[in-house]
């Protein structure tokens, strides 16, 4: 990402953003809520229309023809996507499929896999994510973490070059949380190039390759987890740190 902008009428979410996401690495992205994580997130898969700057993946510009040129049309944009894989804060399941559907509708659709092949592809996802058991289930008879999993199963079966995660467990019951983190564990360690929206800093202090920290639409500091966490040399983001520990009396 080079200079990225990104307004909302007057206000300005992002603020000249530069970052460059290492391949097969962990990216956390941490701040405060309002800070441009998730608008930056949204921006790398076009979900989000950036206003200026550029986002390339594998030296390809995201979204525009050129850079300050004209809009993707909708297939190129369908053809990029299928390179980036995302998981919301929401499951976005379809109610009137099995977990296994769910998985193998995009392989069926967007990448034209004949159903018999889709299937087998959303079987092992499926159990990558120790799903393996409930391939027949609808969501109505899954878990908040089992419906986080199928959604990230359905991300993976699409071997996308990159992933990127808004929040994943936001939306998940604190005892469910162990296990949507553990499958990204699982996949952090496999090489799978992430970038993580969260707010769980102990994912992101002993699973994140690199964390950035933003406020205000401003990246403000980027490192290592050590760096971040034991030696917060910005001010801003140091009392960060201190009120999450305050407020949920841990320890990094």
């Amino acid at each position: 990402m080079e200079n990225v902008c990104k307004f909302y009428g007057e206000f300005q979410a992002l603020k000249d953003i530069s970052l460059v996401i290492p391949p097969g690495k962990v990216t956390c992205l941490i701040g405060p809520s309002g800070s441009g994580k998730s608008t930056l997130l949204r921006c790398i898969n076009f979900l989000e229309e950036y206003d200026r700057g550029g986002i390339w993946i594998d030296d390809r510009l995201i979204g525009y023809e050129s850079v300050g040129g004209r809009r993707m049309g909708g297939r190129a944009l369908r053809e990029m996507r299928r390179d980036i894989g995302m998981v919301f804060q929401q499951f976005n399941l379809w109610p009137h499929m099995t977990a296994l559907q769910n998985v193998a509708e995009g392989l069926e659709r967007v990448k034209g896999i004949p159903r018999a092949r889709a299937h087998e592809i959303a079987a092992e996802a499926l159990a990558k994510v120790g799903l393996g058991d409930k391939t027949g289930n609808h969501p109505s008879r899954l878990s908040g973490g089992q419906q986080q999993r199928v959604a990230i199963a359905r991300a993976v079966a699409m071997q996308p070059r990159i992933m990127l995660f808004d929040e994943p467990t936001s939306a998940l019951d604190p005892e469910l949380v162990g296990e949507v983190l553990g499958v990204m564990k699982q996949l952090a360690a496999e090489g799978m190039t992430m970038v993580v929206v969260t707010h769980e800093m102990g994912f992101a202090a002993h699973v994140a390759d690199r964390v950035v920290f933003m406020e205000r639409g401003e990246l403000v500091a980027q490192g290592s987890p050590a760096e971040i966490f034991q030696n917060p040399g910005d001010r801003r983001l140091a009392a960060f740190l201190q009120g999450y520990l305050e407020r949920n009396s841990l320890e990094l």
